[in-house]
Formats: structure tokens, C-alpha cells, sequence
């Protein structure tokens, strides 16, 4: 009998521990749950991207042995730093440009055929054409985003040397100024930045992190600014002091080449003006003048 009151009480013990461990591990998931969403998208939002972007990338892959065999304004150097200077968008490499710029023919001569079946304008012109637009749109449109990524790590380079003198002169160390303003920032050039730090906390030279980084460049500020820094690194002069000379060299060169926009303005602007704006006065006044002389004779002289 002592056993059978036992044998009860450890199944009811049993039963509680598997109830607390329930309990425990519902919690633990929607604490999960919750880190998810707070840090990334939720995993209904990554698996639609991922569909969109997966059945492209996967036609990429299809078509790349054969994108290779056509050289056609596609150097496979050439993408290489395109897409290092792009941020590898839309994890495009080399070997996926290759595919995409023959999906982009394909593309563009299926909507060619379309746009000849409908009969619209100039339609035998872009059933011809628009196979090579296909071919080089996305060719341009890397190219675009690398301009326009380069262009943005030239606009954050005043905000970075602000926070790096700041920085620097409360006492923080490089890597340290680096890191927070790594995690305190956005965009193209905390990226470059955060992966200068991966770099060096991996073992790589400072100063072959520096000139990586100016291989990934085109910005004129950020290649004086890290050949300072390879300087400063060499002799061991003050880090702190070299954030604000260049800070200052920094502010001319951006007096200068506002100074150099300024004077390719006037010549544009005359363009414009003689080749849109003065014919169109032109041809408003003679319009005026034929409207008065002929026009309007001709129809008060009918009544």
C-alpha cells in the first residue's frame, strides 16, 4: 500500500515538473519571439522577400555560364569593383551579373515583341533596340548605385570627423571611436568602417585595412583622410590632431569644389538658355506676330 501512495505521488510530481517545464519553455519562446522582432523583420516578411529575390537570383545562376561567353561591355574585372564600390546590392556578385544581364535581354526582348504586337510607335525601332537595353540596364543600374553609394559616404564624411574629434579628445581610443561610431550610425560608410574593424580585429594590418578601405572608395576626403591616419600610424604622431587638420583641409576642399560647380553652372545655364529658352521667346513672338497679321485680320475682316 506505501508503494502505491509512492508510486502517486511521483506521477504527481512528474506531471508538475512537466507542467513548469511547459510553462518554461512557452516563455522562453515568446521571449524569442519578441527579440525577432525587435532586432529583425519578422519571418513572414524575410520569407517574402526571400521569395521575391530568390527566384531572380536562382534564374541568375541558371544563365551565368552561358552571360560569361558574351563579353560585351561586361568585363568580369570591371563588375568586381562596381559591385565593391555598389555594397554587393541585392547579393549580386560577379558571377550573377553575368546571368542578370542576359536575363535583362530576354526581358527586354519579350517586352519588345509585346510592344511591336500592339503596333504603338516606333515600334520596329524598339523591337530592335530594346534586347540591348535589356542587356545594359542592369550593367548601368549597378553603376548607379555605386555612384550614388560613393556619393553618400562623401556626404557622412563631416558628420564622421565631428564624432571622431569628439571622441577622440574624451579619451577614447581609435578602435574604440570607431566601433561606437560603427554602432551609433547608418549607411555606406559605417559599413565600410564596421568591416575596417572586422578587419583588424581578425588580424590584418592597420594600414593594409587602410588601403583596402581606399580600394573600396572613390571619395577624395576619405582617401586623405586614411593616408593621414597611415601616416599618423608610421611616425605615431596623435590620431586626435589628425581628425581635426583634416576636418580642416576637409572644409576648403568642400569651399573649393563648391567654388568649381559654381563655374560649370554658368556655361550649362547659358546653353539652356540660348538652345530651349531663346527659340521659345522666338517662336512665341513670331507666333504672335503671324496670329495679329493674318489670323485675326482674316476673321474680323469676315464679319
Amino acid at each position: 500500500m506505501f508503494l502505491f501512495y509512492l508510486l502517486v505521488i511521483a506521477i504527481w510530481g512528474c506531471l508538475l515538473f512537466a507542467a513548469i517545464s511547459y510553462y518554461a519553455y512557452t516563455a522562453a519562446n515568446e521571449e524569442v519571439k519578441t527579440n525577432l522582432n525587435e532586432f529583425i523583420p519578422p519571418w513572414k516578411v524575410m520569407k517574402q522577400k526571400a521569395k521575391k529575390t530568390a527566384i531572380l537570383q536562382k534564374w541568375m545562376d541558371q544563365l551565368a555560364p552561358t552571360g560569361r561567353k558574351i563579353q560585351v561591355l561586361s568585363d568580369s574585372e570591371e563588375f568586381e569593383i562596381v559591385l565593391t564600390k555598389a555594397g554587393y546590392p541585392y547579393n549580386l556578385n560577379v558571377n550573377r551579373m553575368h546571368g542578370a544581364k542576359l536575363l535583362g535581354a530576354i526581358a527586354g526582348a519579350i517586352y519588345g515583341f509585346f510592344y511591336y504586337a500592339i503596333g504603338l510607335p516606333l515600334d520596329i525601332v524598339f523591337f530592335i533596340f530594346s534586347p540591348m537595353i535589356g542587356y545594359v540596364s542592369p550593367i548601368y543600374f549597378v553603376r548607379f548605385l555605386a555612384k550614388r553609394r560613393q556619393e553618400q559616404i562623401r556626404l557622412d564624411m563631416p558628420d564622421f570627423l565631428d564624432m571622431m574629434s569628439i571622441t577622440l579628445q574624451a579619451g577614447m581610443s581609435m578602435d574604440d571611436a570607431l566601433a561606437y561610431y560603427v554602432e551609433s550610425s547608418n549607411g555606406p560608410l559605417s559599413e565600410e568602417f564596421g568591416r575596417l574593424n572586422q578587419e583588424i580585429k581578425f588580424g590584418v594590418q592597420r594600414e593594409t585595412a587602410y588601403r583596402s578601405l581606399m580600394k573600396r572608395t572613390d571619395s577624395l576626403e576619405l582617401e586623405a583622410l586614411l593616408q593621414s591616419l597611415i601616416q599618423a600610424h608610421n611616425l605615431g604622431t596623435p590620431v586626435a590632431e589628425t581628425f581635426a587638420q583634416q576636418a580642416d583641409e576637409m572644409r576648403k576642399m568642400r569651399i573649393e569644389k563648391a567654388k568649381e560647380q559654381a563655374g560649370k553652372a554658368a556655361p550649362k545655364i547659358s546653353l539652356v538658355s540660348g538652345l530651349i529658352i531663346a527659340p521659345s521667346i522666338m517662336l512665341l513672338i513670331l507666333s504672335s506676330i503671324i496670329y495679329g497679321y493674318f489670323i485675326a485680320q482674316d476673321i474680323f475682316g469676315g464679319f
